[in-house]
């Protein structure tokens, strides 16, 4: 049998995820710093709260470890631009037209069956389900889906 990886990371492990580090810290503070960084630096160096000072506050100390609170902000950071990009992505798409056959006379979707349940039982129609997609509703349009989209693109 072959030598498996030891459970604790080798220097070069830990180095490499300190460098990793750093660099998902420092494109979260350019993605997330883009608008404030594009106000007047002033002469003394770079303007507070924008990508070049949230870098310039990564410190790595004499044993080459990162403090806590710089890998939350990181993280944070990293949150943060991946909810913009995930917001700016998905919105469009959920205004698209699901079905490309809609409103023309050779759709599939636009029929319905219905039955009643009983003799004096309610009704019972697949119009509900395929309706919607037979009028050429996007995603966000959708009855059950709508409001679940809404809240994730939102």
């Amino acid at each position: 049998m072959g030598q498996h990886a030891s459970r604790f990371p080798s220097r070069t492990q830990r180095a490499l995820l300190r460098a990793g580090l750093i660099a998902a810290a420092a494109g979260s503070a350019l993605a997330a710093g883009g608008a404030a960084g594009a106000a007047a630096a002033p002469a003394g160096g770079p303007a507070p709260g924008t990508a070049l000072d949230t870098l310039g506050k990564l410190k790595v100390g004499k044993d080459n470890k990162i403090e806590t609170e710089q890998v939350a902000e990181a993280l944070a950071g990293v949150a943060q631009g991946v909810d913009t990009s995930r917001r700016a992505a998905l919105a469009p798409l959920t205004g698209l037209q699901l079905n490309p056959m809609a409103k023309t006379g050779s759709d599939p979707l636009d029929n319905s069956v219905g039955t009643a349940i009983g003799e004096n039982g309610a009704p019972l129609s697949t119009a509900a389900a395929t309706g919607p997609l037979a009028e050429g509703a996007s995603l966000s349009e959708l009855p059950t889906a709508g409001p679940l989209v809404s809240r994730i693109v939102g």
